[in-house]
């Protein structure tokens, strides 16, 4: 026991050190650029593109690391990085300077501007999908499917053919203008949108629209020769990544090097304007930063996506910071600005390690914020109706249709009130603190991480009662709902490692003395058989992610997933029947209870997956 307590101490000695050494701040850029660096070095991470910008131009331009880590090439300020989904804010731009020349309109119909687009919306007649809808992401349709995801597409391939190759996840699974869910079919049908009015490729319109002007001559949303001269290799746990050729390129195709992206940078800062020239009214800037097709739009909530544009906070500071993230395998980007600071960042990693990610973001922002004062507003009293937002709530605004699964677990929040304040936690944790929130109307309430409006009560048209957070919507669930799911899931896991430790015992002794199978092994091999089984289907289904082009094809790892999603309830069905069939047989009664409960826990687990369609799974479909 001191033994324990002592190795408990020093791991939390040890934790505190670090999360004290990484909250550190940076009084000075030189001591920034020394942090950033050093994350780098600590994390393994090849190389890091980054420019910190202000209104006047770049504070700091610079590439870190290695580019390559086989050819040992240095990155500097023209690497090529990966942007990923920040490519997302050309898109949103394109269509509010098209607006502003009055060639479309947000509130467009998509179907009346481009019909030749397949989707599907059963509201369509009285909640037709717009194109604000595309842009937000409140158009109610899946995000792209494996299908899309794994699809190498030539650089060749046109808009029009990337849309019309899987257009089975554009279908409407709520009313649109209700709920936000994240779709990178979106950008895609805007790029098309963009093309039919324009009567220009969509690449070719971006980069005369914005590229030239705003001085990017290496961006590009190709593979183009100075990409293979420059470009940064991508890396996942030290490998080298192919490069990835995006179907949807409107959506995340960019590359672009840290001395391009920061003149965008100074272009958000400057309200759509270059220095010489405004390329975009400033109000539409104002529009982009601004969430208005959700259901706590009308409650005046201001914080979440708005078009291609996030909104986001850091700690307690009351302070909001606009722009995107972006993600490629193998490649991560965060592009972020602040009008009150005047002063803004991206940064560019290639490597897929969100840890270093996360403390780079978190130490520029403390550094942007270093003589920052916290203007909190006095809180009112809490109002009565948000006083019953009290117990667990789970998200309905699900990105992909089959996440619903893992999101009444891992997605479910627990609020709790008192006289001031709402607090929110993820039910099995992972924030450093409560997120805070409190009113100063009746309206809505104030969130501390941003100081914008981020929680209302709103009515959603199918669900009812419901909560939204910033872009996210919940629904209240039960207590017994929520733990009783954790149960299933907990105590299945902890039933499959006692047996496969008992197994090692009792199967080990009955070969030694070769007893042969009876009823008691019967009872206890085909549970034990339903767990590997179903461990087997977790295995592969999590390689569907490193081997994306084999799920989502007919190969041997979607047939195998396939095979073993039936075979699992069909071993939970055999189990049962191996119960029937010995119960009156000599068996101790644990035993027989043992079997009996890990019998029914696979039922029900079986029946639970099938009810998120997890049964005779087709990835290749």
């Amino acid at each position: 026991m001191r033994f324990i307590t002592a190795l408990l101490s020093t791991i939390v000695l040890c934790a505190s050190l670090a999360k004290a050494e990484t909250e550190t701040s940076s009084q000075t850029l030189e001591e920034l650029k020394v942090a950033i660096e050093k994350i780098r070095a600590e994390s393994n991470t090849p190389a890091v593109g980054i420019a910190l910008v202000g209104k006047d131009g770049p504070l700091w331009i610079a590439g870190l690391g290695e580019a390559d880590i086989e050819q040992h090439t240095p990155a500097d300020e023209n690497t090529l990085f990966r942007i990923g989904s920040v490519s997302k804010m050309f898109a949103a731009l394109a269509v509010l300077k098209l607006q502003q020349e009055g060639k479309l309109n947000l509130n467009d119909k998509v179907r009346d501007v481009v019909p030749e687009i397949q989707f599907e919306n059963q509201w369509e007649e009285t909640h037709p999908v717009r194109i604000a809808h595309l842009l937000e992401h409140t158009t109610g349709w899946d995000d792209i499917h494996l299908a899309e995801y794994a699809y190498s597409a030539p650089d060749s391939m046109s808009t029009k053919e990337g849309l019309d190759y899987h257009p089975d996840s554009r279908k409407s699974r709520w009313i649109p203008g209700t709920r936000y869910a994240y779709c990178n079919a979106g950008a895609a049908v805007v790029a098309y949108i963009v093309e039919k009015i324009t009567g220009k490729k969509y690449e070719d319109y971006i980069e005369a629209s914005f590229f030239k002007p705003l001085e990017m001559p290496s961006s590009s949303y190709f593979k183009t020769d100075l990409y293979q001269q420059k470009g940064a290799t991508l890396y996942t746990n030290n490998k080298p990544k192919k490069y990835w050729h995006i179907i949807h390129r409107a959506a995340g195709s960019i590359n672009s090097s840290p001395k391009d992206m920061a003149n965008f940078v100074q272009f958000l800062l400057l309200r759509g304007a270059t220095p010489s020239q405004q390329l975009i009214p400033s109000e539409a800037l104002d529009r982009m930063e601004a969430s208005a097709t959700t259901l706590g739009s009308a409650s005046g909530l201001t914080a979440g996506y708005g078009l291609a544009n996030y909104t986001s906070g850091h700690k307690n500071f009351h302070v909001v910071f606009h722009g995107h993230n972006g993600s490629v395998f193998g490649g991560l980007t965060e592009l972020s600005y602040n009008r009150e600071l005047g002063a803004g960042y991206v940064f560019m990693i290639n490597a897929g390690n969100w840890s270093a990610f996360d403390k780079i973001s978190k130490t520029i922002r403390t550094y942007l914020l270093k003589d920052h004062k916290i203007n909190k507003p006095q809180p009112i009293a809490l109002p009565e109706k948000f006083k019953t937002l009290n117990g667990y709530y789970a998200p309905i605004n699900h990105r992909q249709h089959m996440t619903r699964l893992m999101n009444g677990i891992f997605g479910v929040m627990k609020f709790h009130t008192d006289d001031h304040y709402v607090y929110r936690e993820p039910l099995l944790g992972g924030w450093d603190a409560p997120g805070v929130a409190y009113a100063v109307n009746n309206e809505n309430l104030i969130e501390q991480w941003t100081g914008l409006p981020t929680i209302a009560l709103v009515n959603d048209p199918i669900e009812g009662s419901t909560v939204q957070i910033g872009a996210d919507l919940f629904k209240p669930v039960s207590t017994w709902s929520v733990f009783s799911l954790l149960g299933l899931y907990l105590s299945l896991g902890i039933i499959t490692l006692l047996s496969l430790l008992a197994i090692i015992v009792w199967g080990s002794r009955r070969l030694v003395k070769k007893i042969p199978a009876d009823a008691s092994v019967w009872i206890r091999i085909w549970p034990l058989s339903s767990s590997l089984i179903l461990l087997a289907l977790i295995a592969c289904l999590s390689m569907a992610g490193l081997f994306m082009q084999a799920a989502a094809s007919v190969s041997i790892l979607s047939i195998t997933v396939y095979l073993l999603s039936i075979l699992y309830p069909l071993g939970a069905l055999v189990s049962a029947a191996m119960l029937i069939k010995y119960r009156k047989h000599a068996i101790s009664k644990w035993l027989y209870g043992y079997a009996l409960l890990y019998t029914g826990l696979h039922l029900l687990m079986a029946a639970h997956l099938a009810y998120y369609g997890i049964f005779a799974l087709k990835l290749w479909a």
